[in-house]
């Protein structure tokens, strides 16, 4: 026997037919999208880019498969950090499945399963969770509007996870905003809120606007009563306003919600602590 022919390395066919469903899915996404095919695959097989009057518009990324087993329905176990790692990512993560034997491809929205993918995640102690898929979604070639259409949606509930709540629709009248579907959400939706009033608050103080810097902070004393520095800004308009005893008020309020604050370390807490009560000293 030739040793040169007994050593000659093998190429499964489980291998080419990944390689196969990879190639017909991005020919299928070529003709809405730009694709761009990851040289390292982390999970996600490409990033793409929707075209829109054949300009690129909304991103989204898609990890491809191929199979010969797509009966009614094809399913596979995916490992846990796959799926965190598709749930972490800034546009949404599309799963795409090529059925060798018929020639047709398929696909589902990630986002679609966020909150069940999380659940399963977090409560059962296999190392992977089975995501199935039917055959209700084709990937055409080029009647694809139910898919671009969930790339739109799935757009705006990553930002919403995201804490990035944004009005819907693409007319000049906007759509109101998907509400937050979760607890984390909602945190997430107030903190970017208070984050730009912040940015709203400072410009309006860079402006010498004071009235509004003060309805501003206003706001955010009632929206968000629990953080001591929308008092401290009060309490600083208040006096450039001359109302000494508003002004009073609102440091103290703001130290009561320093000195009641057990998580904040110390070393970072107590030098604030000691500056509201000098401005409070200045004041008696």
């Amino acid at each position: 026997m030739d040793a040169t022919i007994a050593t000659k390395p093998k190429v499964p066919w489980t291998t080419r037919l990944g390689t196969i469903g990879e190639a017909q899915v991005k020919a299928h996404l070529a003709y809405f999208s730009i694709v761009t095919k990851y040289e390292t695959d982390p999970g996600i097989d490409f990033y793409c880019e929707l075209l829109e009057n054949d300009s690129p518009s909304l991103p989204f990324y898609v990890q491809a498969k191929g199979t010969e087993h797509f009966d009614d329905a094809w399913g596979q176990s995916i490992a846990k950090p796959t799926l965190v790692y598709w749930l972490h990512q800034p546009a949404p993560v599309f799963l795409m499945v090529y059925d060798d034997i018929n020639g047709l491809c398929y696909w589902m929205s990630i986002e679609e399963l966020r909150y069940r993918l999380i659940e399963q995640i977090f409560t059962t102690d296999s190392a992977t969770v089975y995501v199935r898929m039917d055959r209700t979604h084709p990937l055409e070639r080029n009647l694809n509007q139910g898919l671009i259409d969930r790339i739109k949606d799935d757009t705006t509930l990553v930002g919403l996870f995201r804490g990035q709540a944004v009005f819907r629709g693409d007319g000049y009248v906007k759509q109101l905003p998907s509400p937050p579907r979760s607890d984390l959400e909602l945190v997430r939706i107030k903190e970017n809120v208070r984050a730009g009033l912040y940015s709203l608050v400072q410009h309006s103080i860079a402006k010498q606007d004071i009235p509004t810097a003060n309805l501003y902070c206003e706001f955010l004393a009632d929206f968000d009563s629990d953080h001591y520095n929308h008092f401290v800004w009060l309490g600083q308009i208040n006096l450039s306003n001359g109302n000494r005893t508003e002004a009073v008020t609102n440091f103290q309020r703001a130290l009561e919600i320093c000195e009641a604050d057990k998580v904040w370390p110390k070393e970072s807490l107590q030098p604030i602590i000691d500056g509201i009560k000098k401005q409070l000293q200045k004041l008696e």
